[in-house]
């Protein structure tokens, strides 16, 4: 018992070191393996339950930042963080009960090297679906800040990265419990080359040239409290303070300005002295701006919220919104509140945002001359291109497919507008934006992050943290100001933008056909090592 424990909680432990705030992305290479070694002669019930042990330690001391949920109160915060990692450890427990049934099985062989890592997909898959999906953290991410090891997203998705990192560690562990045996020796060399070949492509695809527009961009961190952010007596205040650091921003003369999710305080649309204010703002500034903000729509014969980003033209006109698709379950709205409306009187105060119904591309003409630059006699007759870019509202950039819709409509670079500042300065932040990258790594376009009190900057179509806000000591978080970066829009067409998520559909009906076969007995002549017994004429 004690070993197991250790060895348990040693897994648990160099995952949690993997992802920020330790930045330790090498560590999951081996971060599985002592979790493996222990699962080895254990009965399905203690696989189960010492898996879920793993899962429930890592999550909870990786998210563990959901407790300054402060709008839900101290108390709840701290009960909805438990509940929520108790249901991610499911799928832990779960891929304890697959390595159980592969490792106290001979009849895979060396293909259990391949169903590991299937099942393992299988299930990060799931998670970022089920119950509206939370795919945060997946493993593949504690890979974001080794460029070379995650260039080849573009084909897989992060999926398979994923893939890569549990086959490494399976086949480490397949090693540590028999040396001799040749297949286990030959499952990490095969796991070797396969680590090989990825740092291979990607230092290749670090090396080419971006092709594409070559656009400069301004985001905009507020660093407002939440405290103040929907007080009414702060309204003036929060706008002053925008619109000084906006200004700020176009003396660089950036092809377009990006403020935070709901960084407009008030419904903005139907807020008539907001909205003209803001207006008259981008007039000023005479670039395009876009804003979050709380927006009015008509729904069944009501005026409705929705989480929206508003462009506004450099006539201080609202061009098009976009309604943010994928909303925050008791956070944005109450899951089964028609079947069950007294849910809204015993929760604490949860937003009642409708979602949107469009994946919308907005564009923008940008400067003709390098950068974006204008020379100083040029006028706006040289915006003579055009930028097609889209916007995700807070978490909608941890789900890998609908960022890809959007690119497959047309969008050539990603915005992410969030406000993480509900967990303070923590980890929360950093895992957000790793997240922000493999997108841009998967679609081979640029992502520029606008988040209320960080991390805001721009990351390339080669996952490279390209400029952030910052102060003078270097820090990131709960500052204000505005960082202007020039970044390429993406003309690339990958794999990933093609297939959208095949390698996790073929890993999980991998999955789906082993199981079949592991559960459904099999008759004595089709078992390994069993005599084939033929029908004689006389039986048919």
């Amino acid at each position: 018992m004690p070993s197991r424990l250790i060895l348990a909680l040693a897994s648990a432990v160099l995952l949690v070191v993997s992802f920020p705030n330790f930045n330790q992305p090498y560590c999951a290479w081996v971060a599985l393996v002592p979790w493996l070694t222990a699962l080895r002669r254990m009965t399905p019930r203690q696989a189960f339950g010492w898996s879920y042990l793993v899962g429930l330690v890592f999550f909870l001391g990786s998210i563990w930042w959901l407790v300054h949920l402060t709008a839900f109160g101290g108390a709840a915060a701290i009960l909805g963080w438990v509940v929520l990692c108790a249901y991610l450890a499911l799928y832990f427990g779960m891929f304890g009960l697959v390595v159980h049934r592969v490792t106290s099985s001979s009849e895979l062989g060396a293909w259990s090297l391949v169903v590991l890592p299937s099942a393992w997909v299988a299930l990060e898959y799931l998670r970022s679906h089920l119950l509206t999906g939370f795919g945060w953290n997946l493993l593949g991410y504690s890979q974001a800040p080794a460029l070379s090891a995650i260039q080849f997203a573009d084909l897989t998705g992060v999926w398979g990265v994923s893939f890569l990192l549990v086959l490494m560690n399976a086949a480490i562990a397949d090693w540590i419990a028999d040396s001799r045996a040749r297949r286990h020796r030959i499952g990490v060399a095969v796991a070797v080359l396969g680590v090989a070949a990825s740092w291979a492509y990607g230092d290749h695809r670090l090396k080419q040239p971006a092709k594409g527009t070559p656009v400069r961009i301004a985001v905009v961190q507020g660093n407002i409290s939440q405290e103040a952010k929907w007080d009414a007596q702060f309204q003036q205040s929060i706008v002053e303070q925008y619109a000084r650091l906006t200004r700020d921003a176009e003396t660089q003369q950036p092809d377009l300005i990006l403020w935070p999710e709901t960084s407009v305080p008030g419904v903005f649309g139907l807020d008539e002295p907001l909205t003209a204010r803001i207006g008259e703002l981008a007039r000023a500034v005479r670039a395009p701006l876009v804003v979050g903000a709380p927006m009015g729509v008509l729904r069944d014969g009501a005026w409705r919220l929705t989480n929206s980003a508003a462009l506004l033209e450099r006539d201080g006109t609202i061009a098009r919104r976009y309604d943010k698709l994928h909303l925050v379950p008791f956070g944005e709205f109450v899951p089964f509140e028609s079947a069950a409306p007294w849910l809204r009187d015993i929760l604490p105060t949860i937003g009642n945002f409708v979602s949107g119904k469009e994946y919308t591309v907005f564009n923008v003409p940008v400067r003709s001359s390098e950068f974006g630059v204008e020379s100083s006699n040029s006028q706006l007759s040289t915006l003579n291109s055009q930028l097609a870019f889209s916007v995700l509202v807070c978490f909608e950039d941890i789900f890998p497919d609908l960022a890809r819709r959007f690119v497959q409509r047309g969008a050539r670079l990603l915005a992410t507008i969030t406000n993480d500042a509900w967990f303070g300065p923590t980890a929360a932040a950093y895992q957000h934006a790793q997240a922000s990258t493999f997108r841009a790594v998967e679609l081979r376009v640029p992502m520029v992050r606008a988040a209320n009190t960080g991390w805001s900057g721009c990351i390339d179509s080669c996952g490279r943290w390209l400029a952030s806000v910052r102060d003078a000591r270097g820090k990131e978080l709960f500052i204000e100001g505005v960082a202007v970066c020039e970044v390429t829009a993406g003309e690339a067409v990958t794999l990933y933008r093609r297939w959208g998520d095949w390698f996790a559909w073929l890993c999980l009906l991998g999955c789906l056909w082993w199981a079949v076969f592991a559960i459904i007995p099999r008759p004595a002549w089709a078992r390994p090592g069993e005599p084939r017994k033929y029908l004689s004429a006389h039986h048919v």
